[in-house]
């Protein structure tokens, strides 16, 4: 975050209230640092419901609060189911923190638990911190209990776990599958079954550690018996009397005074890609000599370093956020920050000397770096890391030039790389968007160029992206009969959004020529576009819009691709065919949201608020993320945020957790840009923590 932090020294922001009202977000994230450790509650009340994973498969953890050895309560998860909940008066999602408050029916202590994410990609865990004062004046023998289910270290309940413990100044429960096949299995609901997941405490004085049968740990608390001796029955079947890890808090005399302890969860997954044949480590193992034990003590040594950070960074965001857009703005981009990081995995690769990064394309298919997954997510990293939408694409490109154990033979950009973690997708094995794939590559890549002022890293991929270009303008102005990425409404050939995401890329490779001092060639594709786009308007032109595909009249569709027009400061179209669109969109506003296109009432998320940011009128710009919020707010079904739902009644279609909500930082990143040159500032430090910095390339 020390970008955001440069901004914060030198522009004056006017500081805002984290004020929640009553924002019900339709899912909470807890846990959420990688697509298999992604860790939701989906009901109103963490008590009401056991945790799950994204995929909707259980993830529990459990939490229980005793008072003074006479009362005890839930707080996490629904057992013991005949243990009374705390209150809960209220939750607040951050970007990189969730808030739960609790207080006793009596209103005699008052407990906040708090899941804090560091903020850096790179860092596979998540403090749990617990807050507790009394409420009446009086003092109170407090004692909690968590518990980490066995289910977080393997895909399947019927796969044999294992277990053991650490004891010293540092306590680590661990829990691990017991036959560890790293890339053993792939897709996209499932889970890393290698690896190791540790629950951790700092604390021995306060803390204890136990490992059991969970049933029996919580009934041994809620009767304030001897806790059971470890059980060593192992390893044996997940669902065979199911082993938790435990930790018990003893704090002892609590009074009006808070009193604070924390725990770390964290994962280790040995392994986190596959890349063509290129086993590739967790990019912190690098740094740490590949030892988990320096991992452990730095999350515990920097705790407070790190929760201040987590502090500083969830004000400073939310501000800016607030500032834009307003609470509601807000609210819904702290919802899915996580959900965006969450979907990444960096990797040190041995074989290229150099970290390399990936997004899951999840709930969808379960695809690697899927370059129409990544395009929507993109406004979220151009405005805050530029640098890591270009890490994301370096594996992409790096696969389309040749530099992996796969040939590479086609005239256009691929869509994806193979199935998370296994990159090995052979070239007529993709699904096959040729303008879709392309033209997003060189848009993004312009992005990104404008933002760092460096071309250096695209010094190995001009002959690609060369291909590239000539195969959109050999193919423009109709693409023909081609998927895109709306290919869940099935075929749309002549589809005139894809034509003007394809003008555009072609303008923005021209960019990218110029920005090496390729100005005749630039030039020279950029009249090329134009030409494009002067056929584009009137071929696609309808009486009031433009139409969904060139051959059909009186349809229509949101031309979202357009924005892009305003991140790069392309001349392409004049600025009335934005506000035709938009003036007709604002006739086809639905209860919650508009339309994808004429054919139905299903709509996503990303795009709607793309089409909302390129409307000049800030009060239409305002209802449509107000309608994206009542989405949120609203929708019955109760999973991590959708991004694809009917319009009319906000039912979900398909699609949870999904990377893509980047999108919604579009008006982020056009309405309150990071100050000039704050991209091109030097902000990686050659140590980090202390340790040498090799995960974040310049």
């Amino acid at each position: 975050m020390q970008r955001l932090f440069a901004f914060l020294v030198v522009v004056f922001i006017t500081k805002s209230n984290d004020v929640s009202g009553d924002f019900r977000p339709p899912a909470v994230p807890l846990i959420v640092f990688s697509p298999h450790i992604s860790v939701w509650s989906c009901s109103d009340n963490l008590t009401d419901s056991d945790t799950v994973h994204w995929s909707g498969s259980p993830l529990a953890f459990y939490g229980l609060i005793d008072i003074d050895n006479s009362q005890t309560y839930r707080f996490l998860g629904t057992q013991p189911s005949n243990i009374p909940p705390l209150i809960q008066n209220n939750v607040v999602v951050q970007p990189w923190r969730t808030i739960y408050k609790f207080s006793t029916p009596t209103n005699t202590i008052e407990l906040i638990v708090s899941f804090s994410q560091p903020t850096s990609i790179e860092d596979p865990y998540t403090y749990i911190t617990f807050d507790v004062r009394t409420l009446d004046q009086k003092t109170h023998n407090v004692r909690i209990y968590f518990e980490e289910s066995s289910r977080l270290s393997i895909n399947d309940k019927n796969e044999k776990i294992s277990w053991n413990r650490i004891d010293g100044d540092i306590t680590i429960l661990t829990m691990n599958s017991y036959n560890q096949i790293p890339f053993g299995i792939r897709g996209d609901a499932t889970r890393n079954n290698w690896g190791y997941a540790h629950l951790i405490s700092s604390n021995k004085n306060t803390t204890n550690g136990y490992q059991g049968f969970g049933d029996n740990l919580r009934q041994a608390f809620v009767n304030h018996q001897i806790m059971p001796n470890d059980d060593t029955r192992k390893p044996r079947h997940a669902d065979d009397q199911s082993p938790s890890s435990v930790f018990i808090i003893n704090l002892n005399q609590v009074t009006s005074t808070t009193i604070s302890s924390y725990l770390i969860f964290l994962y280790d997954d040995l392994y986190s890609m596959l890349y063509f044949e290129d086993w590739q480590i967790p990019c912190w193992r690098i740094e740490l000599n590949n030892n988990v034990t320096l991992l452990i003590n730095e999350a515990v040594s920097y705790y407070q370093s790190n929760m201040a950070d987590i502090t500083d960074s969830n004000e400073l965001l939310i501000t800016l956020l607030t500032n834009t857009g307003g609470t509601q703005y807000s609210l819904l981009a702290s919802l899915v920050t996580r959900q965006i990081t969450g979907a990444l995995t960096r990797t040190w690769s041995n074989k290229y000397n150099r970290p390399q990064l990936y997004m899951k394309e999840i709930s969808s298919a379960g695809d690697i770096s899927t370059v129409d997954v990544i395009f929507p997510s993109s406004p979220f990293f151009l405005w805050l890391h530029p640098e890591i939408l270009r890490d994301m694409l370096i594996p992409v490109l790096a696969y389309a030039n040749n530099e992996t154990t796969i040939d590479y033979n086609l005239s256009w950009a691929p869509h994806h790389l193979g199935t998370w973690p296994v990159c090995d997708i052979l070239p007529d094995e993709q699904e096959q968007m040729p303008m879709e794939e392309s033209a997003n590559m060189l848009l993004m890549l312009a992005g990104i160029v404008q933002r760092l002022a460096k071309t250096d890293f695209l010094q190995p991929y001009w002959n690609v992206m060369e291909i590239w270009a000539q195969y959109l303008n050999s193919t423009l102005p109709d693409p023909g009969n081609q998927l895109c990425t709306d290919d869940f409404e099935g075929p749309s050939p002549h589809n005139c959004n894809l034509a003007l995401k394809g003008i555009l890329g072609l303008g923005a490779y021209a960019i990218l020529l110029n920005s090496t001092g390729q100005t005749q060639r630039a030039t020279i594709y950029m009249n090329q576009a134009q030409e494009h786009a002067n056929y584009w308007m009137q071929a696609a032109r309808d009486d009031e819009n433009y139409r969904l595909q060139y051959d059909l009249p009186n349809t229509w569709s949101q031309k979202y691709n357009l924005i892009y027009q305003s991140i790069l400061s392309l001349n392409l179209f004049p600025s009335d065919v934005a506000k035709l669109e938009s003036n007709y969109y604002a006739t086809k506003m639905l209860d919650f949201g508009i339309p994808l296109d004429s054919r139905s009432k299903l709509t996503k998320t990303d795009w709607t608020s793309w089409i909302a940011a390129f409307s000049n009128d800030q009060q239409q710009e305002n209802e449509i993320f107000s309608k994206i919020y009542k989405f949120a707010n609203e929708s019955p079904d109760r999973i991590p945020f959708s991004d694809f739902y009917n319009a009319s009644n906000g039912h979900v279609l398909g699609f949870r957790a999904r990377p893509v909500m980047g999108g919604l930082f579009i008006r982020a990143l056009l309405e309150s840009p990071l100050i000039e040159n704050i991209y091109i500032q030097p902000t990686k430090p050659s140590q980090r923590r202390g340790r040498v910095n090799k995960c974040e390339l310049l």
